[in-house]
């Protein structure tokens, strides 16, 4: 049994994925968002995954150059 649903496990997967080369996302996990998610809904995922996303890149970068 899965742990989460699949609108949850397709936005943790778009989570996942925006860490990395998110010009070209899997046409397949974008089938899977729009079925499961509206526009509006799509752009909130968008812009808490790239918040999340740069605030984990802030801190790394602070980390590495300011010291812990």
């Amino acid at each position: 049994m899965a742990v989460f649903d699949e609108p949850t496990q397709a936005a943790l997967h778009l989570a996942d994925a925006m860490c990395g080369a998110s010009h070209d996302l899997d046409p397949d996990l974008v089938g899977e968002l729009r079925a499961h998610y509206s526009e509006a809904e799509l752009a909130e995922l968008i812009l808490v995954c790239g918040q999340a996303n740069l605030n984990n890149r802030a801190g790394n970068a602070a980390k590495q150059l300011l010291g812990p």
